[in-house]
């Protein structure tokens, strides 16, 4: 009886922690955020090529990359560092894995 109580609670803090993130998803959208972001991005588009034109037309040495803004950012950390290398240490175990038990079997059976 108790432990159909707990489940009962995992369940409900699990569906009101996934309706939380919807809510906030939903939001984030209704609110223009995304939108937002890429009208910043565009804009910084056009003012780039209206400096590109007007040093074109001052006459300036122009270098594409001078225009260009990239924003890379690094959001690695240690728990993202493990974690790939986790993952690439199983994906080798279980290749080397399956390659050896196919090898083995097909010496059972071709031979």
């Amino acid at each position: 009886m108790i432990e159909e109580s707990e489940n009962k609670n995992t369940l409900l803090k699990v569906l009101l922690f996934l309706f939380i993130c919807f809510l906030i998803m939903y939001i984030s959208k209704e609110t223009g955020l995304y939108e937002y972001k890429v009208y910043n991005k565009t804009r910084l588009t056009e003012d780039a090529i209206k400096e590109f034109e007007s040093d074109v037309n001052n006459g300036k040495n122009v270098n594409l990359k001078d225009y260009i803004v990239t924003d890379n950012n690094d959001y690695s950390s240690i728990f993202s560092k493990t974690g790939r290398s986790m993952g690439s240490f199983i994906e080798t175990l279980m290749n080397d894995g399956i390659k050896k038990t196919l090898k083995f079997l097909s010496a059972l059976f071709y031979e």
